[in-house]
């Protein structure tokens, strides 16, 4: 079969064009067997790992101080008449996304409905899928992989509309519901649904029950990665804190990411000034993505703002943190226990099958600040031969199952069982 993947130009982040990034960096070394598969092009060449200059990080902490006296800026809301319309300022938002993401895949689908001979339109979001399956030729297959936990009207209408909102309160808006209508109708129409594992699919019937009906028959490839730097000339962890000015007496913990309130970074806030005193449990934890500026000062909290080297930061780190309210199956978490970290993580979705995997988990039952501040002091308390364990069992969950080469074959496996099906059903 050709497969032809559907998605924006290829880049080193989150969501499709990372996960894209990752799939066609592994393929280039892999043999597929009856197979042929085509991507999007890249964005651009990546760029060696850099660190903010000193300018640059002073400027971003003279503007958290100033935060921090003065108030938080004021943010845009929607009027509260608009966000209740049906349609209103989600839908439009909504509309707004999807052709944004039809855009963003514009080299990929022309490639695919016009030239390039594709039997299946791997597409990787709602609007893509939804776009090809009106379209497609008759002899073409529309996939899709999901990659979000929940869906995509929650998750915009909840990061751009109303983030302080409850995320039930926003599954009752009107525009909200209705598009969820929309993407179980596409869930229904796409030849194949693609999921990293299924608690993954638990979250989503965690907002919406009738997503357990569609999903029931979805196909599952795990995912896999590797880390973006090698350890130059093997450097040790005492050089790499003192690239990032961590401390180098006291454990380290790392929440990376961004501060969209699926998250839960303003769990993690609210936890660290429930630990105890410092002299009796000591630690910090470093925060990578979010911008300086937009941080509290905290005594255990180090802000490092947006970071590409993730592979050198975790180097620098004893722990990592992931506190989503809903987990697909993290890229981040893949690349820390490629690093050999336990991980912290709350018991939801992907989060889960690092623990079934064998990783090195501590889990939290709950997102109540009490509950990760008893989580963050167990972690900041390991002994260093049980943190060593918990590292060597990341490592170990890592190496079995997480990969680009286990990627691939996951992927082969998929094909090969599609079109085995195909051929069934074409001799029949």
């Amino acid at each position: 079969m050709k497969i032809a993947h559907i998605g924006p130009r290829l880049a080193r982040r989150g969501g499709p064009a990372g996960y894209l990034y990752e799939l066609a960096r592994a393929a280039q070394g892999y043999q597929w067997q009856g197979h042929t598969l085509v991507f999007p092009p890249m964005a651009h060449a990546e760029q060696p790992p850099s660190s903010p200059g000193w300018w640059s990080r002073a400027g971003a902490h003279l503007r958290r101080l100033k935060r921090s006296v003065a108030g938080a800026p004021r943010f845009y809301r929607p009027d509260a008449a608009d966000l209740t319309a049906a349609p209103g300022v989600i839908h439009r938002n909504m509309l707004q996304v999807a052709m944004d993401a039809i855009r963003d895949a514009a080299e990929s689908i022309d490639g695919a409905l016009e030239g390039n001979g594709a039997d299946v339109l791997f597409t990787h979001d709602m609007a893509t899928a939804e776009y090809l399956v009106e379209r497609r030729r008759a002899h073409q297959q529309v996939w899709l992989m999901l990659h979000s936990p929940m869906p995509q009207a929650l998750y915009h209408g909840w990061s751009w509309a109303v983030p302080e909102f409850d995320w039930r309160k926003i599954l009752d808006l009107a525009d909200v519901r209705s598009w969820i209508n929309r993407e179980l109708d596409v869930c229904a129409r796409v030849d194949r649904i693609i999921l990293p594992c299924p608690p993954a699919g638990d979250e989503l019937a965690r907002t919406d029950r009738r997503f357990a009906t569609v999903l029931a028959h979805a196909d599952y490839v795990l995912t896999g990665a590797a880390g973006s730097s090698p350890n130059p000339a093997g450097a040790t962890r005492a050089q790499w804190r003192r690239r990032w000015r961590l401390p180098d007496d006291l454990p380290v913990g790392l929440y990376l990411g961004n501060a969209q309130p699926y998250r839960g970074l303003d769990v993690l806030l609210r936890a660290l000034d429930l630990l105890p005193e410092r002299s009796d449990v000591p630690g910090v934890v470093a925060v990578a993505g979010p911008a300086i500026e937009s941080l509290p000062f905290r005594r255990r909290l180090r802000a490092l703002g947006h970071v590409s080297d993730v592979s050198g930061l975790l180097r620098a780190v004893d722990f990592a943190i992931n506190v989503n309210r809903f987990s697909l199956f993290d890229l981040s978490m893949i690349e820390a226990a490629e690093a050999g970290k336990p991980l912290l993580l709350h018991a939801v979705g992907g989060n889960l099958t690092f623990r079934n995997l064998g990783a090195g988990c501590v889990m939290l039952p709950n997102l109540e600040p009490p509950t990760v501040a008893a989580g963050l002091t167990q972690m900041f308390s390991l002994s260093p031969q049980r943190r060593q364990a918990l590292g060597r069992a990341s490592r170990a969950c890592y190496e079995a199952h997480l990969t680009p080469a286990h990627l691939c074959e996951r992927h082969q496996q998929l094909y090969d069982e599609a079109d085995s099906r195909t051929r069934q059903v074409g001799r029949a």
